[in-house]
């Protein structure tokens, strides 16, 4: 497997993860909604996920640069 299929894959396996994590926040908000009907307690789980996935895809979008950096820095 070369380094791009690889990256590739990688790249294609945390979007997968990142949109099985806000299926999950949706889920669970609209759980929270059920729970006594205040549209607040929806949004609130879903301001959370949303935080979560913000941050985890800023420390990749870092962790590539980084790497980048790294890797011209080499040659």
């Amino acid at each position: 497997m070369t380094e791009k299929n690889a990256t590739a894959q990688f790249r294609w396996a945390i979007a997968l993860i990142m949109m099985a994590v806000l299926g999950w926040g949706i889920f669970h908000a609209i759980g929270a909604y059920r729970y006594n009907h205040n549209p607040l307690r929806a949004v609130m789980v879903l301001a959370c996920v949303a935080v979560y996935l913000g941050f985890w895809g800023a420390m990749l979008a870092f962790r590539r640069a980084r790497q980048e950096k790294t890797r011209n820095a080499k040659r």
